[in-house]
Protein backbone atom coordinates (compact mmCIF):
# COMPACT_ATOMS: atom_id res chain seq x y z
CA UNK A 1 0.00 0.00 0.00
CA UNK A 2 2.96 2.53 -0.82
CA UNK A 3 1.02 5.97 -1.46
CA UNK A 4 4.41 7.49 -2.37
CA UNK A 5 4.80 9.08 -6.24
CA UNK A 6 6.93 10.86 -8.53
CA UNK A 7 5.07 13.71 -10.58
CA UNK A 8 6.28 12.00 -14.00
CA UNK A 9 9.64 10.43 -14.61
CA UNK A 10 10.46 13.09 -16.68
CA UNK A 11 8.91 15.79 -15.42
CA UNK A 12 11.56 18.45 -15.30
CA UNK A 13 12.42 18.32 -19.26
CA UNK A 14 11.78 21.66 -21.17
CA UNK A 15 8.91 22.09 -23.75
CA UNK A 16 9.91 22.91 -27.12
CA UNK A 17 9.57 26.75 -27.11
CA UNK A 18 6.07 27.58 -29.54
CA UNK A 19 2.71 25.99 -30.83
CA UNK A 20 3.21 21.86 -31.23
CA UNK A 21 1.12 19.43 -32.40
CA UNK A 22 -0.27 16.72 -29.70
CA UNK A 23 -0.50 13.54 -29.95
CA UNK A 24 -2.39 11.07 -28.09
CA UNK A 25 -1.85 7.07 -27.84
CA UNK A 26 -1.81 4.50 -25.69
CA UNK A 27 1.22 2.30 -24.64
CA UNK A 28 0.19 -1.35 -24.31
CA UNK A 29 0.32 -2.22 -20.22
CA UNK A 30 0.71 -5.91 -19.56
CA UNK A 31 -0.04 -7.32 -15.96
CA UNK A 32 -3.58 -6.20 -15.65
CA UNK A 33 -5.05 -9.24 -15.58
CA UNK A 34 -2.63 -10.95 -12.37
CA UNK A 35 -3.50 -7.34 -10.79
CA UNK A 36 -7.23 -8.01 -11.23
CA UNK A 37 -6.90 -11.59 -9.37
CA UNK A 38 -4.63 -10.12 -6.67
CA UNK A 39 -6.87 -7.31 -6.05
CA UNK A 40 -9.49 -9.58 -6.04
CA UNK A 41 -8.08 -11.99 -3.62
CA UNK A 42 -6.88 -9.08 -1.06
CA UNK A 43 -10.63 -7.54 -1.16
CA UNK A 44 -11.80 -11.36 0.45
CA UNK A 45 -9.39 -11.43 2.21
CA UNK A 46 -9.67 -7.79 3.94
CA UNK A 47 -13.52 -8.14 3.55
CA UNK A 48 -13.60 -5.27 1.07
CA UNK A 49 -11.07 -2.72 2.45
CA UNK A 50 -8.04 -3.57 -0.20
CA UNK A 51 -10.78 -2.11 -2.78
CA UNK A 52 -9.70 1.25 -2.56
CA UNK A 53 -6.22 0.59 -2.86
CA UNK A 54 -6.69 -2.08 -5.47
CA UNK A 55 -8.80 0.75 -7.63
CA UNK A 56 -5.85 2.62 -6.93
CA UNK A 57 -3.28 0.65 -8.42
CA UNK A 58 -5.52 0.21 -11.28
CA UNK A 59 -5.91 3.53 -11.89
CA UNK A 60 -2.39 4.10 -11.96
CA UNK A 61 -1.62 1.92 -14.66
CA UNK A 62 -4.74 2.93 -16.98
CA UNK A 63 -3.15 6.90 -16.43
CA UNK A 64 0.57 5.54 -17.01
CA UNK A 65 -0.95 3.77 -20.58
CA UNK A 66 -1.90 7.01 -21.90
CA UNK A 67 0.93 9.00 -23.64
CA UNK A 68 0.65 12.67 -25.00
CA UNK A 69 3.26 13.12 -27.16
CA UNK A 70 5.17 9.88 -25.76
CA UNK A 71 4.76 11.47 -22.37
CA UNK A 72 2.70 9.16 -19.76
CA UNK A 73 0.38 10.56 -17.41
CA UNK A 74 0.36 9.68 -13.77
CA UNK A 75 -1.99 9.46 -11.28
CA UNK A 76 -1.24 10.49 -7.91
CA UNK A 77 -4.59 9.41 -5.57
CA UNK A 78 -4.27 7.26 -3.15
CA UNK A 79 -5.93 4.43 -1.53
CA UNK A 80 -6.21 6.03 1.90
CA UNK A 81 -7.87 8.92 0.26
CA UNK A 82 -10.66 7.12 -1.07
CA UNK A 83 -11.08 4.70 2.39
CA UNK A 84 -11.04 8.12 3.83
CA UNK A 85 -13.70 9.64 1.61
CA UNK A 86 -15.90 6.87 1.81
CA UNK A 87 -15.96 6.21 5.38
CA UNK A 88 -16.90 10.14 5.57
CA UNK A 89 -19.95 9.76 3.75
CA UNK A 90 -20.98 6.66 5.21
CA UNK A 91 -20.97 8.18 8.60
CA UNK A 92 -22.27 11.62 7.04
CA UNK A 93 -24.95 10.17 4.62
CA UNK A 94 -25.67 6.72 4.10
CA UNK A 95 -25.85 5.55 7.63
CA UNK A 96 -27.99 8.61 8.84
CA UNK A 97 -31.02 7.60 6.44
CA UNK A 98 -30.84 4.20 7.31
CA UNK A 99 -31.52 5.12 11.34
CA UNK A 100 -33.76 7.43 9.87
CA UNK A 101 -35.59 5.28 7.61
CA UNK A 102 -35.93 2.78 10.48
CA UNK A 103 -36.87 5.33 13.08
CA UNK A 104 -39.73 6.31 10.12
CA UNK A 105 -41.40 2.36 10.22
CA UNK A 106 -41.81 2.46 13.68
CA UNK A 107 -43.24 5.77 13.81
CA UNK A 108 -45.51 6.05 11.13
CA UNK A 109 -46.01 2.40 10.39
CA UNK A 110 -45.90 0.35 7.43
CA UNK A 111 -47.78 1.90 4.23
CA UNK A 112 -48.15 5.20 5.49
CA UNK A 113 -48.82 8.30 3.51
CA UNK A 114 -46.25 9.97 6.05
CA UNK A 115 -43.51 6.90 5.57
CA UNK A 116 -43.95 7.27 1.53
CA UNK A 117 -43.67 10.55 1.16
CA UNK A 118 -40.33 10.15 3.24
CA UNK A 119 -39.13 7.32 1.46
CA UNK A 120 -40.07 9.35 -1.56
CA UNK A 121 -37.72 12.30 0.08
CA UNK A 122 -34.98 9.98 -0.07
CA UNK A 123 -35.09 8.48 -3.21
CA UNK A 124 -35.44 12.37 -4.45
CA UNK A 125 -32.33 13.25 -2.26
CA UNK A 126 -30.40 10.12 -3.44
CA UNK A 127 -30.70 11.01 -7.31
CA UNK A 128 -29.93 14.61 -6.37
CA UNK A 129 -26.36 13.57 -4.68
CA UNK A 130 -25.86 10.79 -7.19
CA UNK A 131 -25.10 14.04 -9.82
CA UNK A 132 -23.08 15.76 -7.24
CA UNK A 133 -21.10 12.69 -6.39
CA UNK A 134 -20.33 12.58 -10.64
CA UNK A 135 -19.04 16.39 -10.50
CA UNK A 136 -17.26 15.46 -7.41
CA UNK A 137 -15.77 12.30 -8.65
CA UNK A 138 -14.30 13.87 -12.30
CA UNK A 139 -13.15 16.64 -9.79
CA UNK A 140 -11.07 14.18 -7.93
CA UNK A 141 -9.34 12.30 -10.53
CA UNK A 142 -8.42 15.43 -12.52
CA UNK A 143 -7.14 16.95 -9.68
CA UNK A 144 -4.60 13.61 -8.76
CA UNK A 145 -3.69 13.54 -13.35
CA UNK A 146 -0.48 14.76 -14.25
CA UNK A 147 0.93 15.33 -17.20
CA UNK A 148 4.98 16.22 -16.82
CA UNK A 149 4.18 17.27 -13.29
CA UNK A 150 1.36 19.72 -14.78
CA UNK A 151 -1.87 19.94 -12.97
CA UNK A 152 -4.95 19.08 -14.35
CA UNK A 153 -8.00 20.31 -12.47
CA UNK A 154 -12.42 20.73 -12.72
CA UNK A 155 -14.10 23.95 -11.67
CA UNK A 156 -17.70 25.08 -11.22
CA UNK A 157 -20.07 24.03 -8.64
CA UNK A 158 -20.88 20.38 -7.94
CA UNK A 159 -24.50 21.43 -6.36
CA UNK A 160 -24.74 23.32 -9.40
CA UNK A 161 -24.05 19.82 -11.61
CA UNK A 162 -25.91 18.26 -9.29
CA UNK A 163 -29.25 20.38 -9.55
CA UNK A 164 -28.86 19.87 -13.26
CA UNK A 165 -28.48 16.38 -13.01
CA UNK A 166 -31.70 16.36 -10.98
CA UNK A 167 -34.26 18.45 -12.81
CA UNK A 168 -33.23 17.54 -16.26
CA UNK A 169 -33.72 13.59 -15.05
CA UNK A 170 -37.06 14.45 -14.17
CA UNK A 171 -38.00 15.23 -16.86
CA UNK A 172 -36.85 12.49 -18.88
CA UNK A 173 -40.45 10.53 -18.41
CA UNK A 174 -42.69 13.97 -18.77
CA UNK A 175 -41.30 14.75 -21.81
CA UNK A 176 -40.98 10.44 -22.76
CA UNK A 177 -37.04 11.12 -23.26
CA UNK A 178 -37.03 13.80 -25.94
CA UNK A 179 -34.96 15.98 -23.43
CA UNK A 180 -31.91 13.13 -23.64
CA UNK A 181 -29.72 15.08 -25.98
CA UNK A 182 -30.38 18.53 -24.46
CA UNK A 183 -29.59 16.77 -21.15
CA UNK A 184 -26.43 15.02 -22.21
CA UNK A 185 -25.48 18.56 -24.40
CA UNK A 186 -25.44 20.38 -21.04
CA UNK A 187 -23.79 17.95 -18.56
CA UNK A 188 -21.08 17.77 -20.68
CA UNK A 189 -20.60 21.31 -21.14
CA UNK A 190 -20.75 22.16 -17.18
CA UNK A 191 -18.05 19.15 -17.18
CA UNK A 192 -15.76 20.35 -20.24
CA UNK A 193 -16.08 23.89 -19.31
CA UNK A 194 -14.91 23.38 -15.73
CA UNK A 195 -12.16 21.45 -17.21
CA UNK A 196 -8.33 22.88 -16.50
CA UNK A 197 -4.76 21.65 -17.98
CA UNK A 198 -2.65 23.54 -15.66
CA UNK A 199 -3.77 27.03 -16.30
CA UNK A 200 -5.04 26.88 -19.41
CA UNK A 201 -9.55 26.08 -19.94
CA UNK A 202 -11.02 23.86 -22.04
CA UNK A 203 -13.94 25.04 -24.43
CA UNK A 204 -16.79 23.55 -25.08
CA UNK A 205 -19.64 24.31 -27.45
CA UNK A 206 -21.67 21.56 -29.27
CA UNK A 207 -25.45 22.35 -29.85
CA UNK A 208 -27.77 19.20 -28.89
CA UNK A 209 -30.01 20.10 -32.21
CA UNK A 210 -27.32 18.20 -34.38
CA UNK A 211 -28.06 15.29 -31.92
CA UNK A 212 -32.20 15.36 -32.53
CA UNK A 213 -31.92 13.46 -36.08
CA UNK A 214 -29.90 10.41 -34.78
CA UNK A 215 -32.43 10.47 -31.17
CA UNK A 216 -35.51 10.47 -33.41
CA UNK A 217 -34.13 7.04 -35.29
CA UNK A 218 -33.22 5.97 -31.40
CA UNK A 219 -36.48 6.81 -30.39
CA UNK A 220 -38.62 5.25 -32.98
CA UNK A 221 -36.53 2.17 -33.32
CA UNK A 222 -36.51 2.04 -29.33
CA UNK A 223 -40.66 2.05 -29.84
CA UNK A 224 -41.04 -0.49 -32.85
CA UNK A 225 -38.37 -2.86 -31.10
CA UNK A 226 -40.68 -2.77 -27.60
CA UNK A 227 -44.23 -3.12 -29.42
CA UNK A 228 -42.31 -5.78 -31.68
CA UNK A 229 -40.88 -7.65 -28.69
CA UNK A 230 -44.57 -7.58 -26.90
CA UNK A 231 -46.76 -8.80 -29.82
CA UNK A 232 -44.75 -11.64 -30.45
CA UNK A 233 -44.62 -12.58 -26.68
CA UNK A 234 -48.39 -11.75 -26.69
CA UNK A 235 -49.21 -13.94 -29.03
CA UNK A 236 -47.05 -16.57 -28.63
CA UNK A 237 -48.71 -16.78 -24.70
CA UNK A 238 -52.11 -17.01 -26.36
CA UNK A 239 -51.37 -19.94 -28.80
CA UNK A 240 -49.60 -21.59 -26.14
CA UNK A 241 -53.28 -21.18 -23.44
CA UNK A 242 -55.28 -21.75 -26.19
CA UNK A 243 -52.83 -25.28 -27.39
CA UNK A 244 -53.11 -26.06 -23.59
CA UNK A 245 -56.91 -25.68 -23.43
CA UNK A 246 -55.60 -23.68 -20.19
CA UNK A 247 -57.87 -24.87 -17.28
CA UNK A 248 -57.10 -23.61 -13.63
CA UNK A 249 -57.18 -26.73 -12.30
CA UNK A 250 -55.10 -28.62 -14.75
CA UNK A 251 -51.40 -28.54 -14.43
CA UNK A 252 -49.51 -27.04 -17.40
CA UNK A 253 -47.30 -29.12 -19.69
CA UNK A 254 -43.62 -28.29 -18.18
CA UNK A 255 -42.26 -28.79 -22.25
CA UNK A 256 -44.90 -26.10 -23.45
CA UNK A 257 -44.24 -23.81 -20.27
CA UNK A 258 -39.97 -23.83 -21.18
CA UNK A 259 -40.41 -23.48 -24.58
CA UNK A 260 -42.55 -20.18 -24.14
CA UNK A 261 -40.38 -19.20 -21.79
CA UNK A 262 -36.87 -19.84 -24.02
CA UNK A 263 -38.88 -17.43 -26.61
CA UNK A 264 -39.54 -15.06 -24.06
CA UNK A 265 -36.21 -14.34 -22.95
CA UNK A 266 -35.42 -15.00 -26.39
CA UNK A 267 -37.11 -12.24 -27.94
CA UNK A 268 -36.19 -9.78 -25.15
CA UNK A 269 -32.50 -10.91 -26.01
CA UNK A 270 -33.08 -10.27 -29.64
CA UNK A 271 -34.82 -6.50 -28.34
CA UNK A 272 -31.76 -5.47 -26.70
CA UNK A 273 -29.36 -6.22 -29.02
CA UNK A 274 -31.63 -4.48 -32.06
CA UNK A 275 -31.75 -1.08 -29.38
CA UNK A 276 -28.05 -2.32 -28.66
CA UNK A 277 -27.35 -1.36 -32.75
CA UNK A 278 -28.87 1.92 -32.69
CA UNK A 279 -27.79 3.12 -29.24
CA UNK A 280 -24.20 2.79 -30.23
CA UNK A 281 -24.97 4.31 -33.36
CA UNK A 282 -26.46 7.64 -31.66
CA UNK A 283 -23.92 7.07 -29.26
CA UNK A 284 -21.00 7.05 -31.57
CA UNK A 285 -22.62 10.26 -33.31
CA UNK A 286 -22.67 11.97 -30.05
CA UNK A 287 -19.08 11.19 -28.81
CA UNK A 288 -17.81 12.93 -32.38
CA UNK A 289 -20.28 15.89 -32.21
CA UNK A 290 -19.11 16.34 -28.53
CA UNK A 291 -15.06 15.44 -29.70
CA UNK A 292 -15.35 18.10 -33.03
CA UNK A 293 -16.73 21.21 -30.20
CA UNK A 294 -14.31 20.53 -27.40
CA UNK A 295 -11.10 22.95 -27.70
CA UNK A 296 -8.07 23.50 -25.67
CA UNK A 297 -5.81 26.52 -26.74
CA UNK A 298 -6.76 26.99 -30.13
CA UNK A 299 -7.01 23.10 -31.27
CA UNK A 300 -9.92 21.45 -31.61
CA UNK A 301 -10.65 17.52 -30.94
CA UNK A 302 -11.97 15.44 -33.55
CA UNK A 303 -13.57 11.78 -33.11
CA UNK A 304 -13.64 8.74 -35.22
CA UNK A 305 -16.37 6.47 -33.13
CA UNK A 306 -18.16 3.98 -34.94
CA UNK A 307 -21.45 2.16 -34.14
CA UNK A 308 -19.78 -1.10 -35.02
CA UNK A 309 -16.82 -0.72 -32.77
CA UNK A 310 -19.02 1.03 -29.90
CA UNK A 311 -21.31 -2.25 -29.84
CA UNK A 312 -18.36 -4.57 -29.79
CA UNK A 313 -16.30 -2.55 -26.90
CA UNK A 314 -19.97 -2.82 -25.12
CA UNK A 315 -20.59 -6.29 -25.70
CA UNK A 316 -17.55 -7.66 -24.92
CA UNK A 317 -16.83 -5.36 -21.79
CA UNK A 318 -20.35 -6.89 -20.85
CA UNK A 319 -19.40 -10.26 -21.39
CA UNK A 320 -15.90 -9.98 -19.90
CA UNK A 321 -17.25 -8.58 -16.05
CA UNK A 322 -19.80 -10.73 -16.60
CA UNK A 323 -18.34 -14.66 -16.86
CA UNK A 324 -15.70 -13.44 -14.61
CA UNK A 325 -18.04 -12.54 -11.83
CA UNK A 326 -16.55 -8.58 -11.88
CA UNK A 327 -12.97 -9.90 -11.28
CA UNK A 328 -11.48 -8.69 -14.73
CA UNK A 329 -13.77 -5.42 -14.44
CA UNK A 330 -10.18 -3.50 -14.41
CA UNK A 331 -9.31 -5.08 -17.88
CA UNK A 332 -13.03 -3.24 -19.40
CA UNK A 333 -11.83 0.09 -17.88
CA UNK A 334 -8.44 -0.27 -19.55
CA UNK A 335 -10.21 -1.61 -22.69
CA UNK A 336 -12.58 1.44 -22.72
CA UNK A 337 -9.93 3.86 -21.94
CA UNK A 338 -8.12 2.44 -24.86
CA UNK A 339 -10.71 2.84 -27.24
CA UNK A 340 -11.63 6.51 -26.41
CA UNK A 341 -7.46 7.22 -26.91
CA UNK A 342 -7.73 5.78 -30.23
CA UNK A 343 -10.66 7.24 -31.73
CA UNK A 344 -10.00 11.04 -30.66
CA UNK A 345 -7.67 12.98 -31.90
CA UNK A 346 -6.62 17.08 -31.34
CA UNK A 347 -6.03 18.99 -34.58
CA UNK A 348 -3.99 21.80 -34.28
CA UNK A 349 -1.42 22.96 -32.27
CA UNK A 350 -0.88 23.70 -28.52
CA UNK A 351 1.35 26.10 -27.08
CA UNK A 352 2.46 23.46 -23.95
CA UNK A 353 5.73 25.52 -23.10
CA UNK A 354 3.20 28.68 -22.29
CA UNK A 355 1.01 26.19 -20.29
CA UNK A 356 1.73 27.48 -16.41
CA UNK A 357 1.23 25.29 -12.84
CA UNK A 358 -2.31 25.69 -11.33
CA UNK A 359 -2.81 25.59 -7.63
CA UNK A 360 -3.01 22.30 -5.97
CA UNK A 361 -6.75 21.44 -5.11
CA UNK A 362 -7.44 21.55 -1.62
CA UNK A 363 -9.11 17.97 -2.03
CA UNK A 364 -7.72 15.62 0.66
CA UNK A 365 -10.26 13.08 0.44
CA UNK A 366 -11.61 11.08 -2.90
CA UNK A 367 -15.04 10.67 -4.08
CA UNK A 368 -16.50 9.20 -1.10
CA UNK A 369 -20.08 10.12 -2.57
CA UNK A 370 -18.96 8.02 -6.08
CA UNK A 371 -17.77 5.19 -3.94
CA UNK A 372 -21.32 4.96 -1.72
CA UNK A 373 -23.67 5.55 -5.54
CA UNK A 374 -21.23 2.90 -6.91
CA UNK A 375 -20.02 5.35 -9.45
CA UNK A 376 -16.75 4.18 -11.06
CA UNK A 377 -15.70 5.19 -14.98
CA UNK A 378 -12.28 4.05 -13.87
Amino acid sequence: MNETHAASPRADRPLRSGPEPVRLAWAAHHGLVGLSLVNFVLRVLTIGVYHFWGKTEVRRRIWSAIRINGEPLAYTGTGLELFLGFLLVFAAVVLPVILLSFAAVLAFGPGSPWLIAYQLFVYAAFFFLFGVAIHRAQRYRLARTRWRGIRSGLEGSSWRYGWTHFWTGLLILLTLGWIVPWRSTRLQSLITNGMRFGDRPFRFSASSAVLYPRFAVLWIAGLCILLASFTMIGSATAFMLRAEDFHPDRPPDISRMTALLALIYATLLAGLLVYGVFSAWYRAGMLNHFAAHTAFEGATFKGSATAASLMWLTLSNYLLVLLTLGILAPLAQARSARYLIEHIALVGDVPLAEIAQREEDSLRRGEGLAQAFDIDAF
